[in-house]
């Protein structure tokens, strides 16, 4: 079987841009863009390999007079495409024709709620130049009914942290479809300013904490994506009561390919910018030319890295070989070597989600989350989450009174109900013992974010 398959693609699709940003991760990559045709090309080849979607990033994408003609194209072929953009070097004209093309995500990077910050950060009056193309989109898309999702992109650094909650509200305010909040990279021009932009994991937990106490009262069809660690989002969700993505399986190099304004590719779109800061990496930057090379030379050429950040993901790092993901969990191993707080932030965040006690009541009623699909075979559970957003699978070795629980939770009763079914059930042990199993199961699936619990939980 082949190491690589080419489902999504992450394009810079050029080199030009009209910012110079404190935290670009992108490294410099003299020559000229390849013409139309030949980006066509690439993405017909593409195709045959099984390529449903494209993430064109730039530097500025939208600095390519003829990206609304490689949508349209795509859009033609059934290929889902998401743009990537600083919002301020096309007018209104260029945004319409942007929206007209059959775009199905335009993501806007705003970094601040002021000029202040935005403007620090990415220069000097570019916050209300994209802010201004933000509302001239969404007003586009209500006028014409077009399906097209706003997002905005938000690079979490020590510049910006204080700004964090105030992103939420501003982003409402639009009326954007989702934000996502990602700490930054040491990386590109952002390793220049580690002081001015570094944070702990403390301080970033912080900020989590406070954006989230926002988040729990918006409305629901605004999404919120949080650069957490797997322990993160789950101590968040069980704090807050709210539903952010769990996602474990954040490397996806095999998965998906990185390819440069020239056509070369990649497993790994980061992986560029990180070889430039850690020697160890250099060797795994061997290209696949997608427009003279075969489909085999990739798979062949990516192996060595695609194997190295596998291994990699699944290293016991200090602390983890206890966690009860090491088995699931491959977070961005570049990441991981070039910034060891992730893993401490996991830690930490671990140890606060054990302190998370449920107050059970007796008229709670426990259930299976609507996006969940399971199989029990034998005494194995296994689970799939599947939404618009992301999808992860997971399987639970249980007992004979988990099993016995967690097939009750399907007929709506109540925490009261379920016990005094369990205490027929299994009259043979103490009934301590009985109520003591369902507190403990109904707490550690609620934990993993698989139960909604209504009515009557503290």
């Amino acid at each position: 079987m082949n190491p690589v398959r080419v489902g999504s693609v992450r394009w810079d699709i050029t080199n030009d841009c009209n910012l110079k940003c404190l935290h670009c991760y992108t490294v410099e990559n003299p020559g000229p863009d390849l013409d139309y045709s030949k980006v066509l090309q690439i993405i017909r080849k593409l195709l045959s390999l099984g390529l449903q979607e494209i993430n064109f990033s730039g530097r500025e994408p939208t600095m390519r007079s003829d990206l609304p003609d490689i949508i349209k194209w795509c859009s033609v072929n059934k290929i889902r495409v998401n743009v990537t953009t600083n919002g301020t070097f096309l007018n209104r004209e260029g945004f319409d024709s942007l929206l007209q093309s059959g775009l199905n995500m335009l993501i806007f990077s705003l970094d601040g709620v002021s000029d202040i910050t935005h403007d620090r950060i990415r220069g000097e009056g570019n916050f209300n130049k994209t802010t201004k193309n933000i509302l001239t989109c969404l007003n586009y898309i209500r006028e014409n009914q077009i399906t097209t999702k706003i997002g905005v992109s938000c690079t979490l650094q020590k510049v910006n942290v204080h700004e964090g909650p105030s992103m939420m509200n501003l982003c409402q305010f639009f009326g954007i479809h989702f934000l996502s909040i990602i700490p930054v990279s040491f990386c590109g021009s952002a390793t220049n300013v580690k002081e001015m932009l570094y944070l702990s994991p403390e301080e970033i937990l912080s900020c989590w904490n406070k954006i989230c106490e926002v988040y729990k009262m918006m409305k629901e069809d605004f999404r919120l994506f949080l650069g957490t660690s797997p322990m993160e989002t789950k101590f968040l969700n069980a704090k807050y009561n709210i539903d952010l993505p769990v996602i474990h399986t954040t490397c996806s190099a095999g998965n998906t390919l990185y390819i440069d304004p020239h056509g070369k590719a990649l497993p790994c779109y980061m992986l560029p910018s990180m070889a430039n800061e850690m020697s160890v990496l250099e060797k795994y930057l061997c290209y696949w030319d997608v427009l003279t090379e075969p489909a085999d030379h990739a798979f062949s050429t990516f192996e060595p890295f695609i194997s190295y950040a596998h291994s990699v993901s699944k290293m016991n790092n200090s602390g983890c070989a206890d966690c009860p993901d090491i088995g699931i969990c491959k977070g961005c191993p570049l990441i991981a070597l070039s910034d060891p707080d992730i893993i401490y932030r996991c830690q930490l965040a671990q140890k606060k989600l054990a302190l998370i006690k449920l107050d059970l009541k007796q008229s709670t009623v426990p259930t299976i989350k609507d996006d969940i699909s399971w199989e029990l075979k034998g005494n194995v559970l296994q689970l799939s989450l599947n939404n618009d957003d992301y999808s992860s699978n997971k399987e639970f070795e249980l007992d004979p009174v988990a099993k016995s629980i967690w097939l009750k939770l399907h007929s709506q009763s109540t925490i009261g109900k379920i016990n005094k079914s369990l205490e027929n059930e299994w009259s043979n042990l103490p009934i301590k013992r009985v109520h003591k199993n369902l507190i403990d199961f109904v707490e550690y699936f609620w934990k993993e974010g698989l139960l909604n619990l209504q009515g009557g939980n503290g």
